[in-house]
């Protein structure tokens, strides 16, 4: 036991972390350098706002713009085109993990130090060293398995901040009676809220926990007050200027929107202008510069869409939820099963609430997390940060028969098959995420193919004398980065493929006919069933599986 707990095994265990760390993040980082998410336009646009010095780019009602500020220097730095950015900015995903590795390193640091100062008579904590290798790969596993490299979004970025708050809890627990620490935690929950909106509302956990830490009510107030304050003056400036735009409160209007789209809403969205009806013809006028206005910023396009608390719709959504973390990931079951056979061999040791143990300092923030994502939509890159809080504050608890050689064998030996479990996702893993990236096959195409065709759509356009600045349209919700490397702008859409296709004849031409008066030059849409619409004019983009484009112009020839 002393063997493991030796500073040769710690120096040994921190750089296989590092190392294996780093090549299966360089690696996905490589293989799926061109995916591209549904967001990731957006961010980059926002991040161009920056770089180009349109502050106004950044004030968006549905994203945070702590991201996008990282990606528009990077643009800078990298001189970054549409071509390129898709691969050159995998750099700031692979940097946002280097940080996360750095505060998961930082939140171990003041675990260690408390593990080697805690004696209990008969009792005894697993070795260092191999609670260590537990946390680091159950953390490798919870950011490239679940966040993963390829997502061109703000998770990696809140992974590392989540780690970084709770790592101050435990400084502060230490000694509480320091300001400076309370103004550091309210800083880091301040940038927390810049890099997603969500942070407002969870950040109460963190100084409850805090406040929890000084173990005097009278104490604690003083303190919490100032990391709250240190923490609305980080926030202020992005919180005043998503009020002015909406013209009352706002910290970001993500939250109510998702509630109101996914469990209970009331009233119509106002803002987009219908050019048709049947099928539905939309127009985004918007003042912001971007690509897809639509897809720029959701929930400005939904102003008149408001949450109403529906109990029976969220308890059925929380249920769903919960759910879904086991079946979405049943080999998490396997920890719940290991934590409770170590259970068995030995105890479990909460501590105190006043002052708060460093098992409730890791575990409250873990459950509010995940709790909090179950309330409306959970998906694992979202409460990945939070499992792994979570783990780290159930394996703290434990507690072995101090000397039962047995027990430590036995302990010892579930433990390095958990470890190996957790090599063994993150290696299938990364193959899973490199062959999806790189190899097609006959019913999907790899990012790399996709990516290609989307250039293939750009060139084709381009053939068609639709110039950088002209308006296009699309069916349906198709991939548009073409629309992003052509320079055009999508200002209107048909937003239901599946109504335009079950349309007559005269419906989808009455429905083009608006897109036309709209100065719309070119319809984009991806799917076989407009392969049977030659007749109407829409044609094969040549090179691609099932991109199709309508030209107004070649319209205009027919009919005259």
């Amino acid at each position: 036991m002393q063997e493991l707990d030796s500073g040769v095994w710690n120096s040994k265990i921190r750089a296989a972390f590092w190392i294996v760390g780093i090549f299966f993040a360089g690696i996905t980082a490589y293989t799926t350098r061109y995916f591209i998410n549904g967001d990731a336009i957006a961010y980059i646009e926002m991040g161009e706002a920056l770089r180009t010095g349109q502050w106004s780019g950044l004030t968006n009602l549905t994203y945070s713009p702590g991201y996008p500020v990282l990606l528009g220097i990077a643009q800078a730095l990298l001189g970054t085109n549409p071509m390129n950015e898709l691969q050159l900015l995998r750099t700031v995903n692979f940097t946002c993990f280097l940080l996360a590795m750095a505060a998961c390193e930082f939140l171990m640091f003041f675990v260690k130090r408390e593990i080697r100062h805690t004696t209990e008579d008969g009792w005894c904590l697993f070795p260092t060293n191999v609670f260590t290798a537990l946390c680091y790969s159950m953390f490798l596993v919870c950011s490239l398995v679940f966040v993963r490299i390829r997502l061109l979004n703000p998770d990696m970025m809140v992974f590392a901040i989540v780690m970084t708050a709770a790592a101050l809890l435990l400084w502060i627990r230490e000694d509480a009676g320091s300001y400076l620490k309370f103004v550091i935690l309210g800083v880091i929950t301040g940038f927390g809220y810049l890099t997603k909106s969500f942070f407002l509302p969870f950040s109460p956990i963190f100084f409850l926990m805090s406040g929890l830490c000084v173990g005097s009510v009278k104490k604690s107030i003083p303190r919490v007050a100032v990391g709250i304050l240190a923490m609305l003056i980080v926030a202020a400036p992005l919180m005043a200027s998503l009020s002015s735009r909406v013209g009352r409160f706002s910290y970001g209007e993500l939250g109510p929107h998702a509630y109101a789209t996914i469990i209970s809403g009331m009233g119509q969205p106002v803002t987009p202008e219908v050019l048709n009806h049947s099928p539905k013809v939309s127009r985004f006028v918007y003042e912001i510069p971007c690509t897809r206005p639509a897809g720029f910023d959701i929930c400005y396009w939904h102003e008149g869409l408001k949450p109403v608390f529906n109990l029976r719709a969220q308890l059925k959504t929380i249920y769903y939820n919960v759910k879904e973390i086991f079946t979405d990931t049943p080999w998490l079951l396997l920890i719940v099963i290991w934590y409770l056979i170590l259970m068995w061999l030995g105890t479990v040791r909460i501590g105190p609430l006043v002052p708060a143990s460093m098992v409730l300092l890791l575990i409250m923030p873990a459950i509010a997390g995940i709790a909090f994502y179950c309330l409306i939509l959970m998906e694992m890159r979202y409460i990945g940060p939070y499992l792994f809080l979570g783990f780290v504050g159930l394996t703290v608890s434990l507690r072995f028969p101090e000397g039962d050689l047995k027990t430590y064998k036995k302990s010892l030996s579930l433990s390095l098959a958990l470890i190996s479990f957790f090599m063994v996702m993150l290696v299938h893993s990364a193959i899973d995420q490199s062959i999806r990236g790189l190899i097609s096959t006959d019913k999907q195409l790899s990012y790399r193919d996709s990516f290609k065709e989307e250039v293939l759509v750009k060139d084709f356009l381009t053939r068609q004398d639709i110039q950088r600045g002209d308006c296009a349209a699309v069916i349906g919700n198709p991939p548009v980065h073409w629309a992003r490397m052509a320079g055009i702008k999508i200002l209107a859409e048909i937003p239901s493929q599946e109504e335009f296709i079950h349309s007559s004849e005269q419906q989808r031409k009455r429905s083009l006919a608006a897109l036309e008066v709209s100065n719309i030059k070119a319809v984009v849409a991806k799917g076989g069933f407009f392969n049977g619409l030659n007749s109407e004019g829409w044609q094969p983009v040549p090179g691609t599986r099932d991109y199709f484009i309508f030209l107004f112009e070649r319209m205009a020839e027919r009919n005259s």
